[in-house]
């Protein structure tokens, strides 16, 4: 069972967009990505036998979920910030993601997320489907509402859905360059829309399911030895999960698993 959640939609009228059907036809129909966390946060991730789920406002870039606005008069920026941040925080209530990076080999991805080389990389066998697993691009040019078309539509709603969904979409799958780095994918999440959450202690969870987690990566300075893992694997049933100790490359910038 390779597909990750299952998330509610109703069906679409393709027409036209039939060509969108080719074009994921061609698509690897599962991915390898991997998930990178702290020593101890990997081993409640296994113990729990679930992928925390992160809410917008903790993510650790400020524009995410931020759209920008231009063409309005520089005394009415209060007002623009202040309703955007009412809309990151309304979408914070009923939304999440859980990020992955289509790489283990960069070594500032082991710095930043497992704490030095000391934590843990998940590899996981994800089905590719665009519809729930977001591919992020890094172009220079932040999303941004045009602010007279914004007035202009206002007071007409289905052309302010036409223009806005766009960008919204758009928004929600980019970042700036300075994190190309990290060549993510993510699931984002509308709680009400999945139907096996998990909740406990303020935070919702996605169960891993068999066959999903591949290896349990450890840093090479990862203090956890492997069979302790590989016991804490098969105590929650995921037999299949190999574990497995990740070196540097005697000769590249790489961090070989």
């Amino acid at each position: 069972m390779r597909l990750y959640y299952s998330q509610c939609a109703v069906p679409e009228n393709r027409g036209e967009g039939a060509w969108e059907e080719e074009m994921n036809a061609e698509m690897p129909k599962t991915i390898l990505l991997y998930r990178f966390l702290d020593a101890a946060a990997a081993l409640k991730t296994i113990e729990s036998r679930q992928f925390r789920i992160s809410r917008l406002r903790d993510l650790n870039d400020p524009f995410e979920w931020r759209f920008g606005y231009k063409g309005h008069h520089p005394e009415d920026e209060t007002i623009f910030n202040t309703w955007r941040e009412s809309v990151s925080e309304s979408q914070n209530k009923v939304r999440g993601i859980i990020c992955f990076s289509a790489t283990s080999k960069e070594p500032v991805l082991w710095s930043h997320y497992a704490d030095k080389h000391t934590g843990v990389a998940f590899e996981v066998d994800c089905i590719n489907d665009p519809k729930l697993l977001k591919k992020i691009s890094y172009p220079p040019e932040r999303v941004a509402i045009d602010i007279p078309t914004f007035a202009q539509l206002q007071h007409d709603e289905v052309s302010l859905k036409k223009y806005l969904g766009p960008i919204m979409e758009q928004m929600i799958q980019q970042k700036s360059p300075s994190w190309a780095y990290e060549k993510e994918y993510r699931f984002n999440i509308e709680f009400e829309k999945v139907a096996n959450l998990q909740f406990s202690n303020g935070h919702y969870a996605l169960p891993i399911p068999d066959d999903f987690l591949t290896r349990v990566i450890l840093g090479w300075k990862c203090p956890l030895e492997e069979q302790y893992v590989l016991k804490a694997l098969h105590t929650v049933g995921l037999t299949s999960t190999k574990v497995v100790r990740a070196k540097i490359s005697p000769d590249s910038y790489e961090v070989l698993c």
